[in-house]
C-alpha cells in the first residue's frame, strides 16, 4: 500500500499530527520503534500490583486548546475530568494544609480573590502577588522579563519575596516548565502565567485523567488513522531518514525504503543523530542548534500502602524536595492503596540511588501525613526520566526549530520545537498540528 506521509515517532506530537493529517484525507504510515504509543506519556501495567501506572504524572489544563480537541476528536475527553474552579491544596512539611480556591469570577478576578481568601499566604505575600498580577495585566513593559532573564531573577525583580518564590511560584513554574527556577527562562514563564492563569477562569482550571494516560488517546489515534487507510506499526525502528539534494526522499527501515513520501519526524531532539544523515547535522545550522538543547530529568516515585494515607486528590508540597503528591487510588476510583510522588526539574536528585529516593520520600511524606508512620509500605516503584524534557533555559528558546526545516518535505514535530511552550501535553500535541499544517501548506 502506497502512503502520502511517513511519520516517525509515536509520541503525542507524532500522533496528533497523524490524526490531523489523517483528518485531511491523507494516509498516514506512523513508525515507532518501541513496542508501545504513548512515548513519555503514557500508561503501563505495574506487574507486582496489577496498578495502572503513569510513566510521569501529568496534568492538563482548561489552557491546553489543542489537546482538548485532539481528544474531543478521538472521543476520549471525557477521560479528563476537569475542576469547575481552579482549587489547589498545598501541604506544608509540618502537615497544616491550606487551598487555593479560586471563585466564578472574571479573570484576573477569579485568581486574585484566590489568593486574598487563601490560607496560604501571608498579607504581605497577598500583596505581592496582586501586584504581580495587575502588571501582568496591564502588559507594563518595565515589568516585562528582559532577554536572558531566569525566572527566580524576574520574580525578585518583580517585587515577590524569597518565602513567596519558594512556597508558591517555584511550585508552578517546576510543574509547568520542568525546571528550577534559577535556570527556567522568565519570558516562557511569563508567557505561560499569561495563559494558565490571567487569560480566563475556564483556562485555569486543572484536569486529571481518569484513567492510565495511555488509555486517553494511544489506541483512539491509532485506530482513527487505521480507519483512514493508514498504518501505525510499533517495533519498527528507522535506521535514517533518506535525504539527496536538498530534499527528502523518504525513510528506511530495517529491510525496507518508503520512498517518494515527505516524513514528519516527531523524536525527541536528542533522536535527530540516529535518524538524520550525519554530515547534514554537522553541515546545517538549522540542525545542528536543535542538538544542543540539554535536558531536564523528572523522577516519579510511586508507594503502595496497606491503608489509605490521606483524603487528598492531590496537593502541592511545600518545605520538600518532592514537590506534588497524587492519590491515584482516588484519581482512579481504584481499590489499593497508590500515591504518586513527582520530583521535577530533577537535577541534583537524579544521580542518587533508588533507594535513597524512597527514604526521602518516606521520610518527608511521614511529616506531613500521620498516617504514613502507620501504614505499611507494600510496594515502590522509582522511575527515572533523565530526559524527561528539554532545559526551557533562556539560552534554549533561540536553538527550538520550526516546523519546516530547510530539506524539501522534512517537517518536524515535538514539544521541544518552537511552540512557544514549555515541554508539556498541550506543547506536544500543538507542535504535532502544527507539523502537519505546514505539511498540508507546502507538499
Amino acid at each position: 500500500m502506497s502512503y502520502d506521509v511517513v511519520i516517525i515517532g509515536g509520541g503525542l506530537a507524532g500522533l496528533a499530527a497523524g490524526v490531523a493529517l489523517a483528518e485531511a484525507g491523507k494516509r498516514v504510515c506512523l513508525l515507532e520503534q518501541k513496542p508501545y504509543l504513548g512515548g513519555r506519556a503514557r500508561s503501563f501495567l505495574d506487574p507486582t500490583t496489577g496498578s495502572v501506572v503513569d510513566n510521569g504524572q501529568h496534568l492538563f489544563m482548561g489552557c491546553y486548546h489543542s489537546t482538548i480537541q485532539f481528544l474531543k476528536t478521538l472521543g476520549t475527553l471525557d477521560r479528563v475530568h476537569f475542576q469547575p474552579r481552579l482549587a489547589v491544596p498545598f501541604l506544608d512539611r509540618d502537615g497544616r494544609l491550606t487551598r487555593l480556591d479560586c471563585p466564578d469570577l472574571p479573570s484576573p478576578w477569579h485568581l486574585l480573590m484566590g489568593v486574598l481568601r487563601s490560607g496560604s499566604f501571608s498579607w504581605k505575600q497577598k500583596l505581592e502577588v496582586l501586584r504581580l498580577g495587575k502588571d501582568l495585566r496591564t502588559a507594563r513593559q518595565s515589568s516585562a522579563p528582559i532577554d536572558g532573564e531566569s525566572v527566580t531573577t524576574w520574580l525578585a525583580r518583580r517585587g515577590q519575596s524569597e518565602g513567596l518564590q519558594r512556597n508558591f511560584w517555584d511550585l508552578l513554574c517546576i510543574g509547568a516548565m520542568n525546571e528550577d527556577p534559577r535556570i527556567a527562562s522568565a519570558q516562557l514563564f511569563e508567557r505561560v502565567l499569561g495563559l494558565a492563569l490571567f487569560s480566563s477562569p475556564a483556562d485555569s482550571r486543572l484536569g486529571i485523567a481518569r484513567v492510565g494516560l495511555s488509555e486517553c488517546y494511544t489506541a483512539a489515534a491509532k485506530a482513527y488513522i487505521e480507519a483512514r487507510g493508514g498504518r501505525v506499526q510499533t517495533g519498527c525502528g528507522v535506521k535514517q531518514i533518506l535525504i539527496a539534494e536538498g530534499a527528502c526522499r523518504g525513510v528506511e527501515l530495517g529491510g525496507e525504503k518508503l520512498e517518494g513520501v515527505p516524513v514528519i519526524s516527531a523524536v525527541p531532539w536528542h533522536h535527530l543523530a540516529v535518524v538524520m544523515p550525519g554530515e547534514l547535522l554537522r553541515t546545517e545550522p538549522f540542525f545542528a542548534a536543535a542538538l544542543a538543547l540539554r535536558p531536564a530529568p523528572i523522577i516519579s516515585i510511586s508507594l503502595w500502602f496497606d491503608a489509605p494515607i490521606t483524603d487528598l486528590e492531590f496537593a502541592g508540597l511545600r518545605g520538600t524536595t518532592i514537590q506534588w503528591l497524587f492519590d491515584k487510588s482516588r484519581i482512579l476510583s481504584a481499590s489499593d492503596h497508590y500515591v504518586s510522588l513527582v520530583l521535577s526539574g530533577a537535577h541534583e536528585h537524579v544521580s542518587r540511588s533508588k533507594e535513597e529516593l524512597l527514604a526521602i520520600a518516606l521520610h518527608e511524606l511521614g511529616d506531613m501525613l500521620p498516617a504514613v508512620r502507620k501504614a505499611k509500605l507494600l510496594h515502590s516503584l522509582v522511575i527515572k526520566e533523565r530526559f524527561a524534557t528539554f532545559s526551557p533555559s533562556p539560552e534554549a528558546e533561540p536553538l527550538r526549530p520550526p516546523a519546516r526545516t530547510p530539506i524539501r518535505g522534512l517537517f518536524l514535530a515535538g514539544d521541544w520545537t518552537a511552540t512557544g511552550l514549555p515541554a508539556t501535553i498541550e506543547g506536544a500535541v500543538q507542535s504535532g498540528y502544527t507539523a502537519a499544517r505546514a505539511l498540508l501548506e507546502n507538499w
